[in-house]
């Protein structure tokens, strides 16, 4: 992946606390200012292959991160809908 990162979560909250808190730890520490994460979060099918992860899920939050302005989180509807509250 590059310099990208695929990490598999056990439900929406808890992709979506450690999505908050990754993009607030780098932005409040000055040593880490250069680092602009854009990070894509969706809730979706996940299919893992020999340690690879394939499927809807995946192409998906790859989609968002594109889209996402450095320094934010990209959510599909689905990732809004399930931690709305």
């Amino acid at each position: 992946m590059g310099d990208g990162a695929l990490v598999e979560f056990p439900s929406a909250h808890s992709a979506a606390a450690a999505a908050l808190d990754l993009r607030d730890r780098i932005a409040g520490d000055p040593a880490l200012a250069a680092i602009s994460l854009r990070i894509g979060i969706t809730l979706g099918d996940v299919v893992v292959e020999e340690g690879d992860f394939y499927g809807d899920g995946v192409n998906v939050a790859a989609r968002l991160q594109a889209i996402a302005a450095p320094g934010t989180i990209a959510g599909s509807e689905k990732i809004r809908a399930e931690i709305a509250n």
